[in-house]
This record gives structure tokens, C-alpha cells and sequence, in this order.
């Protein structure tokens, strides 16, 4: 008879660590849930005068780099006209290009 109780609380040991171990992931699991449904924080209003001076800062940055493109062709104008007549121009994009063939040695 000792064996049949040493069994029995053996098996009610495992079956009492088992619900005990389900219950306490349950109640971690709800807790996580619930954490992860609340609702987050709003972020705070954009200020309107900030906004604005966004606005005018982005303004300023596109008429200067018009200006350097501008500039840009200007300049390349300028030095195209000055080249002598002797050097070949470059040929225009999307025509091909023709080269002498280079064999690399692999």
C-alpha cells in the first residue's frame, strides 16, 4: 500500500506543477496582451510658425540650386565656345560611341 501512495503522490505532484506552471503563462500572456493593446501616446501638434519657417527654408534651398545649375550651365557654355575647332566634340548621348576594341587579358 506505501507504493500505491508513493505513486499517487508522484502523480498528483507532476499534475498540481503542471496546472500551476499553465496558469502562471496564462496570466503572463494576458498581462502582455493587455499591455500591448493600449493605446499609444499621440505625438504632440506640429506648431504652425515652425511649419512656416520649414516651408521658407525649403524655398531658399530650391531657388539656390537653381541658381547653381544655372551657373552650372553657363559655364559649360562658355567653355564648350572656347574650345578650338580642332578638337573632336563629344558625340551625343544614346548614339553609339565608335572605339577602338581593348582585349584584357583574363
Amino acid at each position: 500500500m506505501e507504493g500505491d501512495v508513493l505513486a499517487f503522490a508522484q502523480v498528483m505532484t507532476v499534475i498540481i506543477t503542471s496546472a500551476t506552471v499553465l496558469i502562471a503563462v496564462g496570466l503572463g500572456a494576458r498581462l502582455l496582451w493587455r499591455q500591448g493593446s493600449r493605446p499609444r501616446q499621440r505625438l504632440p501638434m506640429i506648431d504652425e510658425s515652425r511649419m512656416e519657417r520649414i516651408e521658407n527654408a525649403v524655398d531658399a534651398i530650391a531657388i539656390e540650386v537653381e541658381r547653381i545649375s544655372e551657373a552650372q550651365r553657363f559655364t559649360t557654355a562658355l567653355l564648350a565656345d572656347r574650345l578650338p575647332a580642332r578638337v573632336e566634340r563629344v558625340p551625343e548621348l544614346g548614339q553609339p560611341a565608335v572605339a577602338k576594341r581593348i582585349n584584357t587579358p583574363h
